[in-house]
């Protein structure tokens, strides 16, 4: 087996850990005034960046079978509520619709990787926000959550 093989079938959780704060830093070092340091980011926002670093180095700690199935997302939209089962779009042409004028045509995507749900900006133009701040990385979502997409608050039900 290669060295760059054995790498990717076998990471501890310290070793994402580390690779999920240098990640965090180094994207934090191209927007110094919108985020915290590390150790000050919610454990939210750290727990994000270890699902994302844990998919890209290829994290095999669990089987297939052992990873949680693929739960819905129940959302509400003003009057309007959606179950969503896959990857979607947000936005005035998204694969879930709103109708404002300040939202981007394809403003933001919900998505779910491992079970979890997440959500993340598109480089929109007035941005994504997640319970009141704008988010500039995939941000895992739970039942209650705020997303403010253009003018419209969308309320995650169930996650």
């Amino acid at each position: 087996m290669t060295a760059a093989l054995w790498h990717h079938r076998y990471v501890s959780s310290s070793q994402v850990e580390r690779l999920a704060q240098a990640a965090y830093e180094a994207h934090r070092r191209e927007h110094p005034a919108t985020l915290p340091p590390w150790e000050d980011a919610t454990e939210h926002d750290r727990e994000a960046w270890r699902a994302a670093m844990s998919a890209v180095a290829g994290d095999r700690s669990k089987t297939r079978s052992e990873a949680p199935p693929v739960r819905s997302l129940h959302v509400q939209a003003g009057d309007q509520r959606r179950v969503l089962y896959a990857d979607t779009t947000i936005g005035r042409e998204g694969t879930l619709v709103i109708n404002d004028e300040f939202a981007s045509s394809k403003h933001a995507r919900l998505w779910v990787a491992r079970g979890l749900w997440y959500v993340e900006d598109l480089h929109s133009t007035n941005g994504t926000w997640l319970n009141g701040r704008r988010i500039h990385a995939a941000q895992l979502l739970k039942r209650g959550d705020k997303i403010k997409v253009g003018h419209t608050v969308i309320t995650v039900l169930s996650a």
